[in-house]
């Protein structure tokens, strides 16, 4: 699910970068040697992003704060964004018309 900005607090970049550099750019799940700041970009699996423990992205105590690969992200992530997605619906199902006859 995409990052909803206003939930982050400004210094979120700050925040990340620290929380990436505490780990030695390396990711907290899988143990993979991600990206550093500055070299070429190769592949995404490299990119190093941060997770909410709790899931909650106001939420951005040290301790609810990991280092993760892409990949690991995408699998801590993944029974949150489904009971998400069991309790609201898929995005395009709460666009207005849809599923009446004349949503064409």
């Amino acid at each position: 699910m995409p990052m909803d900005k206003a939930r982050y607090p400004a210094d979120w970049k700050v925040i990340a970068y620290r929380v990436k550099a505490r780990a030695g750019w390396i990711c907290q799940g899988c143990g993979m040697q991600c990206r550093k700041p500055g070299e070429p970009f190769d592949t995404h699996r490299r990119t190093l992003t941060v997770h909410h423990i709790n899931h909650i992205p106001e939420d951005c105590r040290e301790e609810n704060l990991i280092a993760l690969c892409a990949g690991c992200h995408l699998r801590a992530d993944a029974e949150h964004h489904a009971e998400t997605r069991r309790k609201h619906g898929k995005p395009e199902d709460r666009l207005p018309g849809a599923g009446s006859a004349d949503a064409v």
